[in-house]
């Protein structure tokens, strides 16, 4: 697959709407196609709808393959208008620097993305075509050509150009599954709001009606928090419709994840909870860096900046290959600080792809210059920054010093998780664990996958229908639940 021009990256800053992520809630748009026809989002997700976007540039050969295969017209033909009536398959020139002629052809390559095109792109189809620059910008996708399909719970799945029983059952079986049959109150997403050296959040959970009935009622129940809670929910919702429910001064003792779920019978349970946490760990006056590079020192630096933004410490114009540094840095007051890891090649310590070794940070909170009172962030180089090589990434990790707030026990210890990367399996070591449960949510909070755990070991599972992308994987230890980042790659 081509990667998108630094051109459109630039562009990028002009957004008006929040740019496409995988298992994100998409925004509403709405933009003219070729025709002069004003295609609007949430105007067909609400209608039941899901609607893909098939993003291409005219000079990709490999979109031009597969626009000659005519699979998303046979595609439309069976569940677009001519069809079904399912989906809305929309068409998205997304090279930002050419224009509307590179649709026509005739065929031209030079090297040069601003008049290269493959031929006519139009002879073949009749599914709408956006040709809009500032449209395409704004979807800043990390490759082309790329599916993006949204389905009429406003999620986003990115998808490779996919044959048409595989396309057919992405969208109709594994990521949007139709209304169900009677009441089916889904928690869709959730995201908290604290304010530094607080212990208190402010939960928003976005409730939507999945069901044929319209609902008219419903039961949350939230627990990770101080006390376990049952919030009630009244207004009217018909399919498809959202409501964003908003829970102020929910008091926390632990940064541990708060699970949201439907305390209500109804037809379809998986999609009846998620996790959402504060994300900010605890720490003393006194940190301690440990840092080890890979054999490309000179692109990486770090900083610890107070919640002023400010940079308290920095380090950086490293040149030794693998170098290891390990310093202890006082914090000059109790607050709200962040540390940054940033590689400008966005692959981070991630040195073994190329034949190396990975690097490693990890942050502490010390007890004094030579005791460690627990790891904060430990990343073990195992996967980069920046899903687009050769760009500016960073690790971000957010921390207090003399936080009401603490981290659970169970994260200062050391838990195998690999290959992360995963490809189609996902193996846990839980020798020296005994959870009851692993559970793995997307970005949004929405879980995709739950297994119990009768037995200690390793314990795989299987990823292999979950697209690429990064998730969390979830641990209930005991009564502390864990929580660590994954990255599953096809």
């Amino acid at each position: 697959m081509k990667k998108i021009s630094f051109i459109l990256l630039v562009c990028c800053a002009l957004n008006s709407f929040a740019q496409m992520e995988e298992g994100s809630l998409a925004t509403d748009f709405s933009v003219q196609d070729i025709s002069g026809s004003t295609r609007n989002l949430y105007e067909k997700l609400d209608s039941g709808k899901t609607v893909i976007l098939s993003c291409f540039a005219a000079w990709d050969s490999y979109a031009w393959e597969y626009y000659q295969q005519q699979t998303l017209d046979n595609f439309n033909a069976l569940y677009g208008s001519s069809g079904s009536g399912a989906v809305e398959v929309w068409r998205v020139e997304c090279e930002t620097s050419n224009t509307p002629q590179q649709l026509f052809g005739p065929a031209a390559s030079n090297g040069n993305p601003m008049t290269d095109t493959q031929g006519d792109w139009l002879a073949l189809s009749t599914l709408p075509v956006i040709d809009d620059s500032s449209f395409a910008a704004q979807l800043s996708l990390p490759y082309l050509p790329m599916l993006i399909v949204i389905c009429p719970d406003r999620l986003v799945r990115f998808a490779d150009q996919l044959s048409l029983g595989n396309l057919t059952n992405l969208v109709f079986q594994s990521a949007c599954p139709p209304a169900v049959q009677g009441i089916d109150p889904a928690l869709v997403s959730a995201s908290i709001s604290r304010t530094c050296g607080s212990n208190e959040i402010q939960l928003d959970v976005v409730l939507k009606n999945l069901g044929t009935d319209t609902l008219f009622n419903t039961d949350i129940k939230l627990d990770g928090a101080v006390n376990t809670q049952i919030r009630s929910w009244q207004g009217q919702l018909n399919p498809y419709q959202s409501d964003t429910i908003s829970i102020p001064s929910l008091q926390i003792v632990t940064d541990a994840p708060i699970n949201c779920s439907i305390d209500q019978v109804n037809a379809r349970t998986e999609n009846d909870s998620l996790f959402v946490r504060t994300d900010v760990g605890y720490s003393t006056r006194l940190i301690r860096l440990e840092l080890a590079l890979d054999a490309y020192p000179e692109e990486v630096w770090w900083e610890i900046k107070d919640d002023t933004g400010a940079i308290i410490y920095d380090g950086g114009g490293y040149s030794v290959d693998y170098q290891y540094l390990n310093q202890v840095f006082h914090l000059p007051s109790v607050g709200c600080y962040s540390f940054y890891l940033y590689d400008s090649a966005g692959d981070g310590l991630n040195g073994s792809q190329y034949g190396g070794f990975d690097g490693f940070c990890k942050l502490y909170s010390m007890i004094d210059s030579t005791n460690t009172e627990e790891v904060m962030l430990d990343y073990d180089g195992s996967y980069g920054f920046s899903a687009i090589p050769n760009t500016l990434g960073n690790l971000q990790y957010n921390f207090e010093a003399g936080s009401p707030i603490q981290v659970p026990l169970i994260e200062r210890q050391s838990i195998r998780v690999f290959p992360n990367p995963a490809h189609d399996f996902l193996n846990i070591d839980l020798v020296n664990y005994s959870p009851s449960a692993l559970s793995i949510s997307d970005l949004s909070g929405r879980l995709v996958l739950q297994e119990r755990v009768e037995t200690a070991g390793i314990k795989s599972l299987d990823v292999s229908a979950l697209p690429s992308g990064m998730y969390f994987l979830h641990m209930q230890i005991r009564s502390e639940s864990v929580r660590l980042p994954i990255i599953i790659q096809h």
